[in-house]
């Protein structure tokens, strides 16, 4: 199987070009840049398309050349709010845009491969689910960020140009990811809590989280691995998938676990009127994606958590050429 990656040098989508290539697929990667020089160790060099997703004529250009088997489209804008208030046509533009000019393509080939379009826990906003978890058949998206707006966007109009266009369409909502392969893309303003502690600490500081910061983390290497899962299947029984980590973890029990590096330099929770140098976009800890679903129809659970994430994470660090 060949496979198309959309953004496919952002940190999820060189994730899943790893787990592809460890299970013989052939991968190419579409972004608006290649992937940093350092990493080239562990991946090699997958065949890279430089290009902009809002850019339709590129797309049909790469897929007629390419002609793929399947395409995952990852290629987003995950926007902070100063980046919503600055520039929301541009998020609009790609998160939006970039989808349909991806499903319009895909029509022009006479073999349609099939689509897993990424998208994002953003969707159900900030409102507690019902139960104990956000369930696909169950809780009523309510996106309250332009991320989250554009996202759950973007799946509608996927879903109805699949219809039109008779494309064997899967949409994946991951939880917050972390992990391996995570870069300053200058897509996302903010890297996830855990690479920021990392970041901070290399950089000599002292981490001071603003909380615990609970969620049901993704390690990156699952959302790997739980893609991979989804498009490899031969059937799948819905159309909609959870993806997140599994169980409840924080950013606290990251810092206790890599604080021994000789690099690390420190962390504690604010307290009082002291500002946090790990910054984190949610005012308050979101519910856990339940991911009975996934596990269900093609078997897929998490590997990576606490511990054994942590461990991973310093082996890749090595890997890459960053001392330890």
């Amino acid at each position: 199987m060949s496979v198309i990656i959309t953004g496919g040098t952002g940190f999820v989508g060189l994730a899943l070009a790893e787990t592809l290539q460890a299970a013989g697929r052939e991968v190419v990667l579409f972004g608006r840049d290649p992937m940093p020089e350092a990493f080239a160790g562990v991946l090699g060099w997958p065949p890279f398309h430089r290009g902009d997703i809002t850019d339709g004529k590129a797309l049909e250009a790469l897929l007629a050349a390419t002609e793929p088997e399947a395409v995952v489209h990852l290629a987003a804008v995950t926007p902070d709010q100063a980046a919503e208030m600055d520039d929301p046509s541009s998020i609009v533009a790609v998160n939006i845009g970039g989808t349909t000019n991806l499903m319009r393509a895909l029509s022009r080939l006479k073999r349609r491969p099939k689509v897993l379009l990424a998208s994002s826990v953003a969707v159900y906003g900030e409102i507690p689910p019902a139960s104990a978890t956000y369930r696909e058949n169950e809780a009523v998206p309510a996106p309250q960020s332009l991320y989250g707006i554009t996202k759950l966007a973007a799946e509608d109009a996927a879903r109805r140009l699949a219809g039109l266009y008779d494309i064997d369409l899967t949409i994946a909502r991951l939880g917050p990811v972390y992990g391996p392969w995570e870069y300053k893309t200058g897509l996302r303003p903010l890297l996830s809590p855990h690479a920021q502690v990392v970041d901070l600490w290399r950089r000599g500081e002292h981490v001071v989280l603003p909380r615990r910061l609970t969620g049901d983390w993704l390690y990156s290497r699952d959302a790997g691995l739980g893609l991979v899962a989804l498009l490899l299947a031969d059937h799948l029984g819905n159309g909609l998938y959870n993806l997140g980590g599994g169980s409840m973890t924080d950013v606290a029990d990251w810092c206790e676990q890599l604080e021994t590096a000789p690099w690390a330099h420190g962390w504690h929770i604010a307290s009082g009127a002291e500002k946090p140098n790990v910054v984190f976009g949610l005012a308050k800890d979101r519910a856990a994606l339940d991911i009975a679903r996934i596990g269900r129809d093609v078997g897929f659970h998490p590997r990576f958590s606490g511990r054994t994430a942590a461990d991973d994470y310093r082996s890749w660090l090595a890997a890459i050429g960053i001392p330890l």
